[in-house]
């Protein structure tokens, strides 16, 4: 077992430079131990309030790469595998550390279950849940809707100036017209079904067409509504439709598309901080207004348990901090995704422990979720300087924007990679020796306000090396993120 000053994450990389003869020991024991071959147990350790706090849940690190050199002290790669339990410790006569754990199994990822919804029938709108109603063939009487009155009206006028030619009837002909039309285009959408879960153009255009002939009577104020995260719709603007007076809207912007009451747009607010992501979840919580609740929970309390909706929402708030090529095909993994997410967010080792801890890929994503969305400026942890934003990571290893590093004295840097920071003053010459990144000169970066090492000032050594400079920060060094 190595106690280490980082937490180490299942599928995490962990370099390692060991000086020290205990550590040794126990290198040389593991590549020899039948039971676990090449694997070590890397524990969190920290001082705290002059004791020393040795975490209970490590994790376990297959050894990788081994390189014997000169001076006597070994270069190992590891990958962290399994989460632990610490049963029993005890230290070797030679001063190697040695544990009994228990191998903490991962839960199977919770689901919706496939019988709690079925699909609706289909509907043209889903705020009326009508349909538009053939010619009634029995001579009992029976109430009409407002648009089968105002049609019906229309009719009984045609009918009662059928002799009389003009600009009246040219224009009941085209009413009569357009609506047989269209209503033979929404029989063609409803035998087809709305069974899928993106709704088709014609679909969406002859929703919009119900609805503004539901709402055909001039001085009605009518609403355009836009959906919510959670899949409620709310209203963006309103506005008075009198005549052919278009619809105008109380929010300045970007146009939505969507005719409400005449062929103009309806203008609709910005999105907010999230972007893409508030899409996103918005579109995957409308798919399930096309389904029916057949269990005792609606919808949205299956899903603050599901942990692959969970896993979307928090992929989809990390890609707002940096483009990430792995994490899309991890999506499908909410448990190692939770582990990857745990690894790329600048957080203290006391919250890190915490999210190792945690039994559960629900539960771990869902605090995950809650820590990205308080996620914003990045901070001194001595001075709480703002440095730079989540918006300027830069990814510049396979592992993500965070990854470790070992120095030449055998310490372990966990380093953010930023394309952008700001109050920080170099400190010494550029040089290149011992460069983790090669092709690049590295110099001290130093706080301006506190003076604290917070990292070093990357350049690139040719004039074709892209990016041509960048920073790297120290995770330790970063306070934690709550604004």
């Amino acid at each position: 077992m190595v106690p280490a000053g980082i937490v180490l994450f299942p599928e995490d990389t962990l370099p390692l430079r060991v000086l020290q003869p205990r550590f040794k020991a126990a290198v040389d024991k593991a590549m020899r131990n039948d039971e676990a071959l090449n694997t070590i147990g890397v524990i969190h350790v920290r001082a705290r309030d002059g004791h020393v706090h040795v975490a209970s849940i490590g994790t376990t690190a297959e050894i990788r790469q081994l390189r014997h050199l000169t001076d006597g002290s070994i270069n190992v790669v590891t990958k962290g595998r399994q989460r632990f339990r610490i049963c029993r410790a005890w230290t070797e006569a030679d001063g190697a550390l040695f544990a009994r754990v228990q191998i903490i199994e991962e839960e199977t990822p919770s689901h919706i279950p496939k019988d709690a919804f079925s699909h609706l029938a289909t509907v043209p709108t889903f705020h009326s849940g009508k349909v538009p109603r053939a010619v009634a063939t029995s001579p009992l009487p029976c109430e009409h809707s407002d648009d089968e009155a105002g049609l019906q009206a229309d009719i009984d006028d045609f009918e009662d100036s059928e002799s009389d030619s003009g600009p009246e009837e040219d224009r009941l002909l085209r009413r009569l017209t357009q609506f047989a039309g269209e209503s033979d285009e929404l029989l063609r959408v409803l035998e087809r079904g709305v069974g899928d879960d993106e709704i088709s153009e014609e679909e969406e255009r002859l929703t919009c067409w119900w609805r503004r002939n539901r709402v055909g009577q001039s001085g009605v104020e009518i609403f355009a509504f836009a959906e919510r995260n959670d899949g409620v719709e709310e209203p963006l603007g309103r506005g008075i439709q009198t005549g052919d007076s278009s619809l105008s809207s109380e929010y300045p912007g970007e146009s939505s598309g969507v005719p409400i009451g005449s062929p103009t747009h309806v203008k609709r607010p910005p999105e907010g901080g999230r972007g893409g992501c508030c899409k996103a979840w918005s579109t995957d919580a409308g798919k399930w207004r096309y389904k029916a609740q057949c269990s005792a929970w609606p919808h949205w309390v299956y899903r603050q348990f599901d942990a692959y909706d969970l896993a979307r929402r928090a992929a989809d708030m990390l890609r707002q901090m940096a483009e990430l090529p792995r994490l899309e095909a991890m999506v499908r993994t909410p448990s190692l995704l939770s582990y990857y997410i745990a690894s790329n967010m600048p957080l203290q080792d006391a919250t890190r422990q915490e999210l190792l801890e945690v039994d559960g890929t629900v539960y771990r994503l869902r605090r995950e979720i809650e820590l990205l969305e308080s996620m914003d400026q990045l901070r001194c942890k001595r001075c709480l300087d703002i440095k730079a934003r989540r918006s300027d990571m830069l990814v510049m290893s396979a592992d993500g924007p965070i990854s470790a590093y070992v120095n030449a004295h055998g310490y372990v840097h966990e380093t953010l990679t930023l394309h952008r920071a700001s109050r920080l003053v170099l400190a010494g010459q550029p040089q290149t020796a011992n460069s983790w990144f090669p092709g690049y000169a590295w110099v001290l970066a130093e706080c301006s306000a506190c003076t604290e090492h917070m990292g070093w000032r990357f350049t690139a050594v040719a004039k074709e090396t892209r990016p041509k400079a960048f920073w790297g920060i120290r995770r330790s060094q970063l306070a934690d993120n709550s604004s």
